[in-house]
């Protein structure tokens, strides 16, 4: 009896994914070499045990616990593979493997390529040495592919396992990808923008959470202030690619600006920063507290910088707003090294002023107002990319129905998917109505509405209500030396 059991054995094949198509390693042509081997010698096999598409890094294999299985159980005396790192690349996990499965259950290990088996002592030492050249490869592999890696970073390949929010990867027609190019996904890509759009006209991290929430804009993790800030941060939006801290210019077509990516991200800072000092009189459009009126509405007429408030010397209590091109302050805010923009005739005080005079006048000037509130012309663009989002989840939903009809697939199976898809696009249809609803006279109404009650509020001295009225009325304003134009939200 224990004759006939020396004499059984089991067969053991592995291919990695990137070994599929080379020759000589494909699961056939090893078991094919593994049976004559087997017929040559007698040997009766038990089982054939394939792990295709596995890495020999690890042990967590299929195929391979149920050759330990066998072991353990006696049904083999034998384990036989065509090759060394075949078994494992690790040589940690191969002397686990061979001493404390195979030699405790009375078990030998044969590999035909290094021509050498267990059953003796010259077998045993060898498979000790080549199994240190086998994780010496495995190292040199994993150092290769890094180094490829890098290589096509630096040539503008994006790296990462998934695609970021607003991308895809390039996909075949059946749903596999091609390559880690990325390509613009439209629906989530308006996401995006809408996103950076919202925090440069201030709302706060918590608000654009909230606001992507109640739309229900599908199963992604961005409704949390974390998620927006990490949007927020990525410079992937801008078309750049990452590696050890270092940008390099990307393939794909950027979202984003890089004159909104920089002010976002000094907007961001000054968020971080502020948040360590105490609460100051106003808050500014991206949510953080300022003591001044006009943050984050002030730009430069010259080279279109922004504006910030500062003293005109340090013991003095005088301050003006500068353009940060001139005060060259902060790197990423400079966007001319010539701007002529120097000349500062007010101070924060006098332009508060003439900005809130220009307010009044309007507020009594319901001629002037219906003016230039004439010439806004508002054009919902977005309607043809929320339209084609319907479009793409309607399509999806009778895939999923037509499989579920077809028996191909149980309800049950799918019936969490249809609601993730059916709750998106209800979100995506409200956010539809609101364009379709959405008319141009009611948001002259509610900016006269603004107008009217100003001066009120104006002398009744409530600054979070004059500041919350001025950026609600007021777009931008342009400074170039003393000339000063606003630019009004409803025009």
């Amino acid at each position: 009896m224990n004759n006939i059991l020396d004499n059984v054995v089991d067969l053991y094949v592995r291919v990695s994914t990137t070994e599929q198509a080379e020759e000589g390693f494909s699961v056939g042509a090893q078991e094919e070499k593994l049976r004559a081997y087997c017929k040559a010698y007698n040997y009766q096999i038990n089982a054939v045990h394939v792990d295709p598409g596995f890495s020999g890094a690890t042990m967590d294999r299929p195929a391979l616990k149920q050759v330990i299985r066998d072991v353990e159980n006696n049904h083999c005396k034998k384990v036989i593979v065509w090759k060394l790192d075949r078994l494992s690349r690790s040589q940690k996990d191969t002397l686990i493997l061979l001493e404390d499965v195979f030699a405790a259950h009375d078990c030998h290990f044969v590999s035909l390529m290094e021509s050498f088996d267990t059953s003796t002592p010259i077998g045993r030492c060898m498979v000790g040495i080549l199994a240190a050249f086998a994780q010496m490869e495995r190292e040199n592999i994993k150092a290769r592919t890094m180094m490829g890696r890098q290589a096509k970073v630096k040539q503008g390949h994006y790296s990462g396992n998934k695609p970021p929010i607003g991308y895809a990867f390039n996909t075949a027609s059946d749903g596999s990808v091609i390559s880690n190019d990325l390509i613009v996904d439209p629906y989530n890509a308006k996401i995006v923008q809408d996103i950076f759009r919202w925090y440069l006209e201030g709302y706060s991290l918590n608000g654009i959470a909230k606001r992507l929430a109640d739309a229900g804009t599908g199963s992604y993790a961005w409704q949390h202030s974390t998620s927006i800030r990490r949007i927020l941060s990525n410079p992937v939006y801008i078309g750049k690619v990452k590696l050890n801290n270092e940008l390099y210019e990307g393939m794909h077509e950027p979202l984003i600006s890089e004159s909104d990516f920089n002010e976002v991200s000094c907007m961001l800072a000054r968020q971080k920063e502020l948040h360590k000092r105490p609460a100051a009189s106003y808050r500014t459009k991206n949510g953080c507290r300022s003591a001044n009126l006009l943050s984050g509405l002030l730009y430069c007429g010259d080279c279109g910088a922004r504006m910030y408030a500062r003293k005109v010397c340090k013991d003095s209590p005088i301050r003006r707003y500068m353009c940060y091109s001139v005060a060259k302050t902060v790197k990423s805010m400079i966007r001319s090294d010539c701007c002529t923009n120097r000349e500062h005739p007010y101070t924060v005080e006098q332009l508060d002023e003439i900005v809130l005079n220009e307010i009044k006048k309007l507020a009594l000037d319901k001629a002037q107002f219906s003016r230039i509130s004439s010439k806004s012309d508002t054009v919902h663009e977005d309607a043809k990319i929320y339209n084609e989002r319907l479009e793409e989840l309607n399509k999806q939903i009778k895939r999923l129905m037509n499989l579920y009809q077809t028996g191909i697939i149980d309800l049950a199976d799918i019936s969490d998917r249809l609601q993730a898809l059916n709750d998106e696009k209800l979100g995506v249809q409200s956010c539809l109505d609101e364009l379709k609803e959405a008319d141009n006279s009611d948001a002259k109404l509610k900016a006269w509405e603004q107008l009217e009650s100003f001066p009120a509020i104006l002398d009744a001295g409530d600054v979070q209500q004059i500041h919350r009225i001025v950026n609600a009325l007021i777009d931008k304003i342009v400074v170039l030396n003393r000339d000063v134009t606003i630019y009004w939200s409803f025009s």
